[in-house]
């Protein structure tokens, strides 16, 4: 089965982020169903990520001072701070990038079989946590090509020896989706179709540029998009510097931070092979590119790089500060304690699926379903009849999204095919009870976000 909140939205059951989901599980069992519980897997994550990122860049700098200075930058930046605070794969995936790259690195002068192995096993078992998988593995089998063909360390039996246990698992993974649903590969392409996966490589490829431009300006959806301008010129300075440095550096430190280069050059190929061009996968180039940035301080004459590192440390913190400040006075809880005034966890309603955390299992169905509506030979009140709804929890966005109609169409489809059927629903059959002011969950939409006093009505079905 598939998620109760989706009953006519389109689901397909599979096992792609069955590991993910596993870890999820426990958490919830061990400490309950609560919104601290869910991003605590996140955080911890965090932690360990800086902790092999420390890791990865002692093995590349040989120098504990260094490295704690690249994991400051790194921590303290707001793009950073944003995937560990937050209950998504990414900083997951991050974890398993960073240890691969540092167990890599690390063992490359004494790499036996059972390190092959074992790096395959890793890579293979981030399957079960994201699709975005495959760029870490891309990253791996590139660094595995360029150890072969150029520094001769490797041999192509060696990267066979890898590939074999990520086959085996991505088969496994395959195979158990296929067990769940049996036409899991037909509706899996569709599914990302409408995401751009199946566009064709040069459409993939004119599309990358559009993506940095959308994440230079903060254009974005409904995911939080930081304004990341300050890293965009600290990057591309620290890039330049770095290739130029490069050309007079000893072999043992080139061949290092060449890895490195490589490694973001490969993020970006798996990003445009996967075609979906999602926001928070830019966090897996930002450790590559702070360790491109202490290089440069490195380089540099001992007295400038001090000043210029502590500089450094201090705009990224003021940026981190400035995006999170206006949050640090909303509250999840005050969201659903507002909530809970008037609808009890036991009640079935329709509602934004950012409140779910406040129902009982199976009580919340979620507005992303509507679209469906007459695909299945629904109205809004047929639906809300057959599902026994009792209160229906009306965020403001809903009014926002069909004024400026068909731009965010993407949130929960085209609302336009029920709109005025729910509003003379609204207007005749439902009693608005209680209504309140929530600026930043009552709009899902990010760059609105705090931008007013959105309104969230709850309304009680009379029938």
């Amino acid at each position: 089965m598939t998620e109760t909140f989706f009953d006519l939205y389109p689901r397909n059951p599979h096992a792609i982020k069955s590991l993910f989901h596993t870890l999820q599980i426990l958490f919830i069992k061990l400490m309950g169903y609560e919104i601290f519980t869910i991003r605590l897997l996140s955080f911890l994550l965090g932690l360990l990520t800086l902790l092999w990122f420390y890791k990865l860049c002692h093995t590349l700098f040989h120098s504990r001072k260094w490295a704690f200075m690249a994991m400051l930058l790194l921590a303290l930046d707001i793009q950073f701070v944003y995937a560990s605070h937050f209950a998504r794969q990414e900083i997951i995936l991050l974890f398993i990038m960073l240890f691969s790259l540092n167990y890599f690195l690390s063992n490359l002068l004494n790499m036996k079989t059972t390190h092959h192995l074992l790096l395959g096993m890793i890579i293979g078992l981030s399957i079960g946590v994201h699709p975005n998988s495959f760029i870490i593995c891309l990253v791996i089998v590139f660094l595995y090509i360029f150890h072969i063909a150029f520094t001769k360390k490797l041999t192509i039996f060696e990267l066979l020896t890898f590939a074999l246990p990520v086959g085996c698992l991505a088969s496994g993974f395959i195979g158990l989706s296929l067990y769940f649903d049996a036409n899991f590969m037909g509706n899996y392409t569709q599914y990302g179709s409408q995401f751009g996966v199946t566009n064709s490589l040069m459409a993939k490829i004119s599309e990358i540029r559009n993506f940095y431009m959308k994440l230079y300006y903060g254009i974005s959806g409904t995911y939080y998009t930081p304004d990341i301008r300050l890293e965009f010129y600290l990057f591309f300075i620290a890039l330049a510097a770095s290739i130029i440095f490069l050309f007079k550096e000893e072999q043992k430190i080139r061949t290092p931070l060449l890895s490195v280069i490589l490694a973001i050059v490969t993020v970006n190929l798996g990003i445009i092979a996967i075609g979906r061009f999602s926001q928070p996968s830019i966090i897996f180039l930002f450790p590559l590119f702070y360790i491109l940035v202490t290089y440069v301080l490195i380089r540099l004459s001992k007295r400038i790089k001090i000043y210029l590192a502590l500089l450094l440390l201090l705009m990224v913190t003021i940026n981190t500060l400035v995006h999170v400040l206006p949050y640090l006075n909303r509250s999840y809880e005050n969201y659903l304690q507002e909530i809970g005034r008037a609808v009890s966890r036991e009640d079935i309603v329709l509602a934004n699926l950012n409140s779910e955390m406040y129902f009982e299992n199976g009580k919340l169905y979620d507005y992303r379903n509507l679209a469906y509506l007459q695909e299945n030979n629904l109205t809004f009140e047929h639906y809300i009849q057959r599902n026994k709804i009792s209160y229906i929890i009306y965020p403001d966005e809903m009014d926002f999204i069909f004024a400026y109609r068909p731009q965010w169409n993407n949130v929960y489809g085209d609302i336009s095919l029920y709109y005025e059927d729910m509003q003379r629903y609204l207007q005749t059959k439902c009693q608005l009870v209680y209504e309140f002011t929530e600026p930043t969950y009552g709009m899902r939409i990010a760059r609105y976000i705090n931008q007013k006093d959105w309104k969230v009505k709850i309304y009680k079905v009379n029938e």
